[in-house]
């Protein structure tokens, strides 16, 4: 999968100098896994997630190798779709036709008990190399369907011992919990998006930096605020994605495993002087230019975290993975 790259540039009169680069927060993605339409109940044991999964990502090769919106809207619903669709556009304006097949190895599964989705872990493969960190698929059944609607990586260099195991009862189901449910756990699921959308574009206060452990998209986010501040001034806002479901489900230590999707807006205006500076984004049909004025960006980004339960103690909410794209742009 590739990643953005973001950078600022510096056209002086009489020469010119590289500026700090935007930090390369998330991964830019030809397109997300997709799933296989099925009639079946939610795979629940080993041989029938790999089997679920070799024709899931057949049918993602196929739409994948077609930048095609109408094969993968028969796979994918929710921000999993908005993001790959808008990341064929993004192609096809680059004249981008390249396609990297891929599978995937190691599946674990957990049916929910009473709910028309389920969870997957697997090791994201490609031609010559495996990923070391897995990937979390999640299935909600559409009908006669099974459609893929979240699929972040987790992050990399991520330890295996750091994520959460997932409760499972007798039966090796997995309990749902309800987005508005805070009983026992530090934030609710809901809470903590409309907290993390906050956190992200450095507005959550005090108590919110203390709410959060340290993750990539947040260290990252700040990292790119100080290092664009000399050339451009930044505003920037994010709300829970409300567009799309959310999902979550209970951990062994009595937390939950919460999936959502942040929409984000930053909007760069740079600042003018002596030298003349610019913006550009590199990889992204949406933004092909360099920007002279401003460039302005909204992208949807899916983030899984584990939520702690609540304790005497002081706890704080780990972001472990994301999936990301930008979904439209314009600058001048």
């Amino acid at each position: 999968m590739r990643r953005l790259m973001w950078l600022a540039g510096c056209l002086a009169l009489a020469g010119c100098s590289a500026l700090p680069g935007i930090a390369p927060e998330e991964r830019a993605p030809t397109a997300s896994p997709t799933a296989t339409p099925a009639t079946s109940p939610a795979p629940g044991t080993p041989e029938g997630i790999t089997a679920f999964l070799a024709g899931y990502v057949k049918r993602n090769n196929a739409a994948n190798k077609a930048m095609s919106a109408r094969l993968l809207a028969g796979y994918e619903g929710g921000s999993s779709l908005a993001i790959d669709k808008a990341a064929y556009v993004s192609q096809r304006k680059l004249g981008d036709r390249s396609h990297q097949p891929f599978g995937y190895a190691r599946p674990t599964v957990w049916p929910v008990k009473g709910a028309d989705w389920f969870v997957t872990t697997a090791y994201w493969k490609g031609e010559s190399e495996t990923a070391k960190e897995p990937t979390y698929l999640l299935f909600a059944r559409d009908g006669e369907s099974w459609r893929q609607m979240y699929a972040p990586d987790v992050f990399s260099d991520t330890p295996a011992g750091e994520l959460p195991e997932i409760a499972k009862d007798a039966s090796g189901a997995a309990a749902e919990v309800a987005q508005a449910d805070a009983a026992g756990l530090l934030i609710s699921p809901a809470a903590f998006a409309r907290s993390y959308a906050a956190h992200l574009v450095g507005k959550g206060g005090k108590a919110s930096r203390s709410r959060f452990a340290a993750d990539r998209l947040t260290t990252g986010a700040a990292a790119t605020r100080v290092k664009m501040d000399p050339y451009a001034e930044l505003r920037e806002s994010a709300r829970p994605a409300a567009a799309y479901p959310s999902y979550a489900l209970r951990t062994a230590d009595g937390g939950a495993l919460a999936f959502t999707t942040v929409e984000r807006t930053r909007r760069y205006d740079v600042r003018q002087g002596p030298q003349r500076t610019y913006v550009q984004q590199k990889n992204s049909g949406f933004l092909p230019g360099k920007y002279y004025t401003f460039m302005k960006f909204t992208e949807l980004i899916q983030v899984v975290a584990h939520i702690p339960p609540r304790t005497a103690g002081p706890g704080q909410v780990k972001v472990i993975g994301s999936y990301s794209g930008i979904t439209s742009g314009s600058g001048r």
